[in-house]
């Protein structure tokens, strides 16, 4: 079904009346999964900026994705409140990653810049987010205020990490074009959410997007291993 969506996949469970399992699953395999990378990045190095915001991305986006596992399995009873911590702590996992993209960059200037664009950034996300939530009746319309994290979350993604590693992957590392290819393999997610392309009841375009989120930060995670493994003047700057 193209344009449209299936109904909700409700079962009951321990007399709960649960919903869409799939999105619970995949949700926590990539939460995880992302906590599972922060440990490892961690104990790979953790003296440089660069792993350091390596880290605490995959640690953000690690516990947003299992709070939203959660208010998608519990909707039924929390409607989108359930998906508040979720969705408010996603800006917060983008502005990381593109915090540690920026780190790698050789011009300091630069990367002072950006990162003081990346906080603006992130404080106009939450405050779309509050003027949507105050004066918009969310209750019935809950895909409007996610709107401004989803349009953030493209945005950091394609720019911040997608354009900086293609740039990268030319003048720093061949590492970086593994970090280019989880963001290729990321970005058709926007059109499928866009266009509602849900090839299943069971198979609905929010479970086609979380596999490509899981394999995108799956190689998000082998190009940083293979970058902190090389010797760079950015992985020595604590």
């Amino acid at each position: 079904m193209i344009g449209g969506d299936f109904l909700p996949n409700d079962f009951i469970l321990f007399g709960l009346t649960l919903t869409d399992p799939t999105d619970f699953i995949y949700d926590i395999i990539m939460g995880l999964l992302s906590l599972y990378f922060a440990f490892k990045i961690k104990s790979l190095s953790d003296n440089n900026k660069f792993s350091i915001a390596w880290h605490r991305f995959f640690f953000v986006f690690g516990w947003a994705a299992l709070f939203a596992a959660f208010g998608h399995l519990f909707y039924n009873y929390y409607f989108y409140f359930g998906k508040l911590i979720g969705w408010i702590l996603i800006p917060f996992s983008i502005f990381w990653i593109e915090v540690a993209m920026i780190e790698a960059h050789w011009n300091q200037k630069t990367i002072t810049r950006a990162k003081k664009l990346y906080r603006m950034k992130l404080l106009l996300v939450y405050l779309v987010f509050m003027s949507i939530w105050v004066s918009v009746d969310v209750l019935n319309k809950p895909h409007l205020l996610f709107l401004p994290i989803a349009i953030n979350s493209i945005l950091g993604l394609l720019i911040g990490v997608g354009v900086f590693s293609y740039q990268f992957k030319k003048k720093i590392s061949a590492s970086f074009a593994t970090i280019f290819f989880g963001i290729a393999i990321i970005f058709p997610s926007a059109f499928i959410f866009i266009f509602k392309i849900n090839i299943h009841q069971w198979f609905s375009k929010n479970d086609f997007s979380h596999i490509l989120m899981i394999i995108g930060i799956i190689f998000f995670y082998l190009g940083v291993k293979k970058i902190l493994k090389e010797d760079h003047g950015f992985l020595k700057i604590k």
